[in-house]
């Protein structure tokens, strides 16, 4: 019994041994196992680029990776122990404590951004902290990237807001074109800026030197670094790289409203040419108009003077041949009278004498002669005037032709003495001239608009005065008057088409225009002084030509 009660206690024994074995076989490999664990998640948090870092409840650091130990530069025996907080304020982040949760913090020596995150570690008693893990992530590509995206985003809205206003701007500077129709508005810029200043030039003799901020890129033909630029598409694909453009459109707002300044200006330019043309066809045409008005005028003058000149040939011839009858007659009855008192018939004479005295022969005959002078001296001063009607008109005279100028300023003169004579008193002050090839129906028209003028400044009664000479080579002819005069604003004016001092309805404004215009086809020049209140002076200078 005893023998079999040792067996079995031996038996039992080696069974304990051996389940001892087993399981210390089995605690080796859960060890072993757990050692490969914990040799993987070290490995696995090594090659993790975020720092992780494990501490105690009191915070000191129990465990951390390799991306901990290399930010701290220190060995893990050295790190070991520390206090979590206190190690991060020695390497430059700037923390007090570590919450549960996230933080984000900037790390001034590295001049990175690390948001850090703090998850507790729980005991086996669920409520009981055993520690914290700590996470520092390097969030400053993140942080940039939505800095520069918050920037982009500010950009595009600003941007947007710019457009926005700059559409509006245009808009309604399209809607004043539409409703003023002008083209002079323009998209105000404020980048335009001084070329020189743009380019830092010094060179003096630069076109744009000095001068305020223009668009050079709209003005065709432009000067730029002394060398011209061509017309205007062709220029502005070599203004659009120059850095004085850049500065003031340097977006595509800008862009845009300079693009809106170029078609304005290109609109006003083009709408300037056809105003300027169309100002010059109507000034052409009124020339016209009024060139054919003198010319018909002439043709009819000259008929009109044609027409009378013949008529009062005869009459002439048989006012001549009249008073030679009359001298004949006269004579006839003075032999009468004679034979009468010699034949010694008293009542012959007494009778002749009695009818003569009756009759009134005396004074007849005086009459007669003295009726027969003035109607010879009427004739003459017809005549004379046709004459002068007919070299005004000078149909036959239209070409140059050597001419004196004071016989065109007679002539004229006479033609428009009927304005005159009635307010003025006519001065005439001629020179010796010599002939001058010229167009004396032209000229006719030139003095006979200054006289015309020079009566119409005379309100009641005045003095009209002509003066001529010749100097130099020069002819000057000149009319004063004693009238009203001209106020020094509208004497810039009164050689513009169009414009007049004259009331409406009483002048076209082109009489002075046509005699500028005459003056200056003779190679002449025509000048005026005035002075309000006491009268105005026209001057031509006209040079002595023998062709033209």
């Amino acid at each position: 019994m005893e023998i079999e009660s040792k067996q079995s206690l031996q038996q039992s024994l080696q069974e304990g041994r051996d389940a001892l074995a087993r399981e210390h076989e089995e605690l080796q490999r859960l060890f072993k196992l757990v050692r490969v664990a914990k040799q993987e998640w070290e490995m696995a948090m090594d090659c993790v680029d975020d720092m992780v870092v494990l501490t105690d409840k009191q915070g000191a650091i129990r465990r951390c990776n390799k991306a901990f130990k290399a930010f701290t530069g220190k060995k893990y025996d050295e790190i070991l122990g520390r206090d979590c907080v206190e190690l991060l304020v020695d390497h430059g982040i700037e923390i007090d404590t570590l919450h549960c949760g996230e933080l984000e913090v900037f790390h001034r020596p590295g001049k990175l951004w690390y948001r850090i995150s703090t998850s507790l570690v729980l005991g086996e008693d669920a409520d009981q902290v055993a520690g914290t893990v700590v996470t520092l992530h390097d969030s400053t590509d993140i942080r940039l990237m939505t800095q520069k995206l918050e920037q982009a985003n500010r950009q595009t809205e600003e941007g947007r807001l710019e457009l926005q206003r700059a559409l509006d701007e245009l808009s309604l500077l399209i809607q004043r074109v539409g409703h003023e129709q002008t083209f002079g508005v323009r998209y105000q810029n404020p980048n335009l800026a001084k070329c020189h200043k743009v380019k830092n030039c010094t060179k003096t003799d630069c076109p744009c030197h000095g001068k305020e901020a223009m668009r050079c890129w709209q003005i065709a033909g432009t000067f730029c670094g002394n060398k011209a630029q061509g017309e205007f598409a062709q220029k502005y694909a070599n203004c659009i790289e120059c850095e004085v453009f850049k500065t003031a459109a340097p977006t595509p707002i800008f862009q845009i409203g300079e693009h809106f300044n170029n078609m304005m200006h290109i609109l006003e330019t083009k709408n300037k040419e056809l105003e300027d043309a169309y100002s010059e066809l109507k000034l052409t045409q009124s020339k016209i108009l009024q060139q054919e008005k003198m010319a018909s005028i002439g043709q009819l003058a000259a008929g009109v003077a044609h027409e009378i000149n013949n008529p009062m040939g005869f009459i002439s011839s048989n006012l001549g041949t009249l008073n030679k009858y009359l001298d004949r007659v006269y004579e006839y009855m003075g032999l009468l009278a004679e034979t009468a008192g010699q034949a010694q018939a008293p009542e012959v004479s007494a009778r002749l004498e009695d009818a003569r005295r009756r009759l009134k022969v005396d004074f007849i005959i005086d009459d007669t002669q003295k009726l027969i002078a003035e109607s010879l001296e009427g004739a003459d001063r017809v005549k004379t005037i046709v004459q002068n009607l007919k070299s005004f008109s000078r149909v036959d005279q239209a070409e140059a032709k050597l001419f004196d100028v004071n016989e065109c300023i007679e002539t004229t003169l006479n033609i428009v003495w009927n304005e005159l004579k009635y307010k003025a008193t006519v001065k005439k002050e001629y020179g010796a001239l010599p002939v001058t090839m010229c167009y004396p129906q032209q000229l006719n028209q030139v003095f006979m608009n200054l006289l015309v003028n020079a009566g119409q400044a005379i309100e009641d009664q005045g003095e009209i005065t002509i003066r001529t000479r010749h100097q130099d080579g020069t002819i000057f002819a000149s009319v004063s008057d004693t009238g009203a005069g001209i106020s020094p604003d509208k004497l810039a004016l009164i050689f513009e088409p169009f414009f007049t001092t004259k009331e409406v309805g009483k002048g076209t404004g082109l009489g002075l225009s046509i005699t500028y215009d005459i003056v200056k086809k003779h190679d002449g020049e025509i000048t005026v002084e005035s002075e309000v209140g006491k009268g105005t002076t026209f001057t031509v200078r006209l040079p002595v030509r023998e062709k033209i």
